[in-house]
């Protein structure tokens, strides 16, 4: 992948962690690219077309798309006033342990159709709308309040997916709640511990399942394998860690829990889209790190 050719430099005005735009790059409109921050794309009109990892979305008025760090997407005819932009480090969401945690749920759903009878979504599009109002006033301790918008947004999201998730994979209510505070729980010692050797069989005995009924419930709840997950939550702890200048991307590896530098670098390239090397590169040029 050539980072130059698809790269977008996103500069937030007087160090601020959230931006909001209603104007597109006119170098990235129509053109592939990706940028390391989470990006919302709220549509103020009818038949917006936009494409996120080679999926195309006609998106009518207050339908939403989410782009996540590394994701490759493009807007097509991107004029002025389209579109309310909200672009915001992941970090602001995965320092809470709840949104760490979950957050390969997240990554499941980049496009939200707006429907009147979803009051969940009826209000995500409302806090879009208040954040840009927000960004342009001059109320005091604004940023605060943007912030606390986007975390009820994330949450109303979580809820949304988590309900179809339960619905998915029961229709005992009372087993549904039961099985997914399970799979919750291995989520979370999945990622407590990533950077050991644990093992599904291990995992599975953690949480009082068979390996072979574990198996097929955590797919249930997480639409990934055991293995694709625990290859994620290593990835993402390594994040941080290739982000230090010092550091170097082997000794990332190994911290990580991978048992080699080439299986480090492919999976860190199947999920960021690029090799560490690359990532790291892209943050130091631009500087993303202190």
């Amino acid at each position: 992948m050539h980072i130059n050719n698809y790269y977008e430099n996103l500069v937030f005005s007087d160090n601020k962690k959230i931006n909001v735009s209603k104007v597109i790059d006119p170098d990235y409109s129509d053109k592939i690219h990706w940028h390391p921050f989470v990006e919302i794309l709220l549509s103020t009109e009818d038949n917006n077309r936009v494409m996120v990892n080679f999926n195309n979305y006609v998106m009518n008025k207050d339908d939403m798309v989410i782009v996540y760090p590394g994701d490759l997407h493009m807007i097509e005819n991107a004029d002025e006033n389209k579109f309310i932009l909200v672009q915001f480090p992941i970090d602001l969401l995965i320092t809470l342990n709840e949104f760490n945690v979950e957050f390969s749920v997240f990554y499941k759903n980049n496009f939200i159709r707006y429907s009147k009878d979803s009051s969940k979504i009826c209000n995500m599009v409302q806090f879009i709308y208040e954040i840009a109002r927000l960004y342009t006033s001059e109320t005091l301790f604004k940023e605060g309040l943007m912030y606390s918008y986007l975390l009820r947004f994330f949450v109303d999201l979580g809820q949304i997916c988590y309900k179809e998730k339960k619905e998915k994979m029961a229709e005992n209510s009372k087993s549904a709640n039961k099985s997914l505070r399970l799979m919750s729980e291995a989520c979370i010692y999945i990622s407590e511990n990533c950077n050991k050797q644990i093992t599904l069989e291990e995992v599975a005995k953690q949480v009082g399942f068979s390996k072979y009924h574990f198996s097929h419930m955590f797919k249930a709840y997480t639409n990934i394998t055991f293995i694709d997950f625990l290859t994620i939550e290593r990835v993402k702890r390594s994040e941080s860690l290739i982000a230090n200048p010092k550091v170097k991307i082997i000794d990332v590896a190994y911290e990580v829990g991978f048992s080699s530098i080439s299986s480090f670098n492919r999976a860190f390239k199947k999920v960021k889209g690029m090799t560490p090397s690359e990532y790291k590169k892209a943050l130091v040029n631009h500087n993303f790190v202190n």
